[in-house]
């Protein structure tokens, strides 16, 4: 195989799966460095490997050595080049970017064996026969790559519209880590394996590679519907917390509104109490009098002012309720710094952020540790929220990195933390947590 036929051959696998690779991602801007450092470096560490592997063959390799091995180890190192080349393009988890790379491989190889299909066991054949060698000569390799390339665009084009855009949509659940190496495995195997035989064994014998040729790609498709299902069944999982979270949160509203109400009325009983005290000292007014009154008062007096009345409200509320069980509740928020989430989502995450330290705060025993804290403010146009409180007992952490129930505690931090992170990634933000001495902190970055 000369040397033009191999670069042909390694260049264009190689820019089809960078292609194919850039548009099942999601995030597309998110550059690990700045795009004039991250795009040629990423494009010199893939091409880069391709040529590697052009030159190893064409000045190691004769022909008639090519394996079945040399031809998957061929194809495996550039493959290895894209998976380094995208990870130092963009910020993404290895885990998701191997995943992504495989869906890209069954796009390029659904491709590739469509364009053969036409060309080698339909269209070569017709040609040959009413042209005749001496003018098919001439003409074919005009006509195959037109036929070829035009080809390849139009199924790349179909995989977008029909698996690229579903994949970056549910792309934000991760699959479980033994999920992704069977798949990718599986994958791996079965294309390079029957590609390798077909190349060197049932070259010539074009029924046969047709059968096998459709085999592969209704097998890609079938790994892709695999991976497909795979995010949906997450995205179904993660919607059963929430609905759980939901019904939870509304049990714990309805518990809190209740509180509140007694707080209130006992208040507003001790306010007429001492009104009617003051009414029979003639209205007399002593230093301490106007001190429990000032005290009543203020308590009614909303120094809630975020900015953001529905935060205004919520957070008022959980005041209320903080002050009806002895815990201190300090906040500092603005409100214009969710303007960009919907209100909704923005309800649903305070509501569990500070139902979540309430429930902790509220087993702690020593008055000075029933403290919570909550900031959140936009610094270089990305929210930040900062939430810390005293527990008790021990948070464990499952594999995925949520918290783990205890028995000691098992509502504690359990489908709220879940759902805090579930919105966390639906904007597409971090979320840490660090649990040293006994004190929970958590850190938001949207």
């Amino acid at each position: 195989m000369d040397l033009n036929t191999l670069m042909i051959m390694f260049i264009t696998f190689i820019t089809e799966i960078i292609i194919a690779g850039v548009m099942l991602i999601k995030n597309r801007l998110n550059f690990r460095f700045k795009p004039y450092i991250s795009i040629p470096v990423g494009l010199l560490i893939a091409y880069g490997s391709a040529f590697y592997v052009i030159f190893s063959l064409y000045l190691f390799a004769k022909p008639q050595d090519w394996t079945e091995f040399v031809n998957i180890l061929a194809y495996t190192i550039p493959f290895a080049g894209a998976f380094f080349a995208f990870w130092f393009t963009y910020k993404i988890k290895p885990s998701q970017l191997i995943l992504t790379l495989f869906v890209a491989y069954t796009f390029q190889h659904m491709a590739y064996q469509v364009s053969s299909l036409i060309l080698d066991t339909g269209l070569s054949r017709n040609l040959f026969i009413e042209l005749g060698q001496e003018q098919f000569n001439k003409v074919y390799p005009l006509i195959s790559n037109l036929v070829n390339y035009s080809t390849k665009v139009i199924v790349l084009t179909l995989c977008y519209f029909f698996i690229a855009r579903p994949y970056t949509k549910y792309s934000k659940y991760l699959l479980k880590t033994q999920y992704i190496v069977i798949l990718v495995t599986l994958i791996y195997l079965v294309i390079n394996v029957v590609n390798a035989y077909v190349v060197h064994r049932v070259w010539y014998d074009t029924t046969l590679r047709g059968i096998l040729g459709a085999t592969l790609i209704i097998f890609c498709l079938l790994f892709d519907v695999l991976v497909t299902s795979g995010f949906k069944m997450v995205e179904r999982r993660e919607e059963n917390i929430i609905i759980k979270t939901t019904l939870n949160s509304k049990i714990r509203q309805q518990e809190m509104m209740e509180k509140n109400i007694n707080f209130i009325n006992m208040k507003s009983h001790d306010l007429r109490k001492e009104l009617r005290r003051l009414r029979d000292k003639n209205g007399a007014l002593t230093d301490e009098d106007f001190a429990l009154l000032e005290e009543s008062i203020n308590f009614y007096d909303s120094s809630v002012k975020t900015g953001n009345v529905n935060i205004d409200a919520l957070i008022q509320d959980k005041l209320i309720y903080c002050n009806s069980v002895g815990i201190e509740f300090t906040s500092l928020v603005d409100g214009d710094a969710f303007k960009d989430i919907s209100s909704s989502d923005v309800y649903f995450l305070l509501t569990n952020i500070i139902d979540n330290a309430i429930e902790a705060t509220e087993s702690i025993e020593e008055k000075e540790k029933r403290v919570i804290t909550l900031t959140a403010s936009k610094k270089q146009g990305v929210l930040v929220i900062k939430q810390s409180n005293y527990y008790k007992g021990q948070i464990i952490f499952n594999p995925d990195g949520s918290i783990k129930t205890t028995k000691e505690d098992k509502r504690y931090h359990g489908y709220g933390t879940k759902s805090i992170a579930y919105i966390v990634k639906k904007y597409d933000g971090k979320m840490q947590i660090d649990t040293k001495d006994n004190i929970f902190k958590l850190m938001i970055v949207i």
